[in-house]
């Protein structure tokens, strides 16, 4: 694709966005973005990798909600159980690409799907089943599996919300 045929092309994102590309800018031996305007000449940028297709219109990803659901990840945060126990100061967040795997708060790395992060880091941890729960010498749940408000939902219908329940304790 050449350049010059991109000037001008109509631009819409994922979640409805509309505009037209004004000017492609490259860098590092490679296009890096297309700078765009909508239809009040306000300016905007889409980044080349989070175009989905090229096409009549150029189709992208609109990641400005992630941008501003995105919190700070700070070193030094108190952090707490869900309980409100004091767990200490989070040392180091580790992360692979841009997958965040976890924080590490005193001698113990907490995994990243229980942080809740915001003034203070919370470590809401998930609840899993202990043992297998079973019913009529079957397995319907399996230890180690989350419990979540469907599989206890499930366990009601299947008549073992109890047992379930213990052995999510």
């Amino acid at each position: 694709m050449n350049v010059s045929k991109l000037f001008g092309k109509k631009t819409e994102s994922t979640s409805g966005k509309k505009g037209y590309v004004i000017s492609v800018n490259g860098g590092n031996g490679k296009v890096e973005c297309l700078v765009c305007a909508d239809e009040d000449e306000n300016e905007f940028i889409v980044d080349m990798k989070d175009v989905v297709m090229f096409g009549e219109k150029i189709i992208y990803q609109d990641r400005t909600d992630a941008f501003k659901n995105a919190r700070p990840l700070l070193i030094g945060r108190s952090c707490f159980d869900d309980r409100g126990n004091y767990l200490g100061e989070v040392e180091d967040y580790a992360f692979k690409g841009n997958k965040l795997l976890s924080a590490k708060i005193g001698k113990k790395n907490y995994p990243a799907d229980e942080l809740i992060c915001g003034d203070v880091v919370i470590i809401s941890k998930k609840k899993r089943l202990s043992d297998n729960v079973l019913k009529d010498g079957k397995i319907i749940f399996k230890k180690g599996d989350e419990v979540t408000e469907e599989l206890l939902l499930k366990a009601e219908q299947q008549g073992e919300y109890i047992q379930t329940s213990l052995k999510s304790l």
